[in-house]
């Protein structure tokens, strides 16, 4: 009676649990191995998935399992072997564990994957009594497998950006699609920032679905422009907006040095270590950084106009026409003409040169925001993945941080085996 309740709970079909042995403590926990013995006739061959009548030969196999209560768990069962009248000699396929890699059950590899989105691998190794490797590569295949079968349709605007990697000029390219039916999520991650580098990319997108884009999002990075132009003739870019403010913080802080350079005194005193206030969002600056902005301010005009047309210029992007956005843009540049602004000046003619994939965004706002967090993301698994070896297996993760339908920790989802006892 015990062992028929342990074959239901386990949920294996074809085969009924005939005896529970111990052998002791592996990795600090009690082990229990379950002996399985077949019960359903036929089996299935490996490679093409032909049903055979009769087994070939056998041997004893064991798997590691889902724990039973405290008690590290491995399955013994008879491995066959069929003549396959198509393939030769293979190994059978079995519903509850693969042919090659890991010995470990679908449901036990299932919930390691899931727990590595929400803890280290070490530490999921530790909780599941397997090797760091085995829960390694458990996890990059779970998410390799997930990848190449994620859905792209209704996908029709992208965005793409670059993040440094290591030491030197080595950039990684992320492609993320900003306005689809599951949300905005990370589609790719490639080698390089060139125009030759997206080329992986393209061939995994496919031609049928580059013809259907409509939008991307990027920096004002040339390559990047002209392989989306070359792949999607009909493609409107839209330049992000963080880039530009960022460009137009780095002006802001020419001036400041310039400033900084010429004072005396007491200014030189009141400047000196401003920076960051000077470069936040005045509506984020509160307490006595708020009080020292003021001071400073107020103790020099050309910083003073400075921040100002700093803070006015995130207007252009609230505004949903073409026309009243370019008369904004004219109105903030004739406020540099007598000034002596000259980084602000400089920004301005990089602003008109772009001006046309900046003001895309008034007939087409998408969320600008994902990339940017999609940027950090990416980066806090590089710098949790540090000294790593396996390349692909960090682009995976980084994938599956910014998705967040893959994000999403559901170690328990309700199978057959679950629906069957419950009836």
């Amino acid at each position: 009676m015990q062992l028929d309740c342990l074959t239901e709970l386990l949920g294996f079909q074809g085969y009924r649990v005939t005896a529970v042995d111990w052998f002791g403590k592996r990795a600090g926990l009690t082990g229990v191995r379950l002996r399985l013995e077949r019960t359903a006739a036929g089996f299935v061959c490996g490679d093409c998935h032909r049903a055979v009548a009769q087994g070939y030969d056998h041997t004893w196999q064991d798997v590691h399992h889902l724990r039973l209560f405290e008690h590290h768990t491995v399955v013994r069962f008879p491995r066959y072997r069929v003549n396959c009248p198509a393939c030769g000699i293979r190994t059978e396929a079995l519903a509850f564990t693969g042919l090659r890699g890991p010995r470990v059950t679908r449901p036990l590899a299932a919930l390691v994957a899931e727990l590595c989105k929400v803890m280290t691998v070490k530490a999921a190794a530790i909780l599941q009594g397997l090797h760091p490797g085995t829960v390694r590569e458990l996890d990059k295949r779970a998410l390799a497998r997930t990848q190449a079968q994620r859905p792209l349709d209704g996908i029709d605007t992208l965005g793409v950006d670059e993040i440094s990697v290591g030491k030197g000029q080595r950039y990684w390219h992320l492609v993320s699609a900003l306005d689809g039916p599951r949300g905005p999520e990370m589609l790719f991650v490639g080698n390089g920032r060139k125009s030759r580098s997206l080329a992986k990319f393209w061939r995994w997108f496919g031609k049928p679905r580059a013809n259907l884009l409509t939008h991307v999002v990027m920096d004002m990075w040339k390559p990047f422009r002209e392989s989306f132009l070359r792949h999607c003739p009909r493609i409107h870019v839209l330049y992000d907006k963080f880039h530009v403010i960022r460009h137009l913080l780095n002006a802001l802080n020419d001036v400041r040095k310039a400033e900084f350079a010429k004072a005396q005194g007491r200014f030189r005193g009141l400047l000196a270590g401003k920076k960051f206030i000077l470069l936040s969002r005045q509506a984020h600056v509160r307490g006595k950084a708020r009080e020292a902005l003021t001071a400073l301010l107020a103790a020099n005009a050309t910083l003073f106009k400075a921040h100002l047309l700093k803070e006015s210029f995130s207007h252009l992007w609230s505004y949903r026409s073409r026309t009243w956005a370019m008369k904004f843009f004219r109105g903030w540049t004739d406020q540099l003409k007598w000034s002596r602004l000259k980084p602000l000046q400089k920004f301005a003619r990089m602003v008109t040169a772009h001006l046309d994939g900046i003001l895309a965004y008034c007939e087409h706002p998408v969320s600008l925001g994902f990339i940017e967090s999609a940027n950090l993301k990416a980066r806090n698994v590089i710098r949790r993945a540090y000294g790593y070896r396996d390349e692909a297996y960090c682009k995976l993760k980084i994938i599956q941080a910014c998705t967040p339908w893959m994000n999403e920790f559901n170690p328990w989802p309700v199978g057959p085996a679950t629906h069957s006892m419950s009836s």
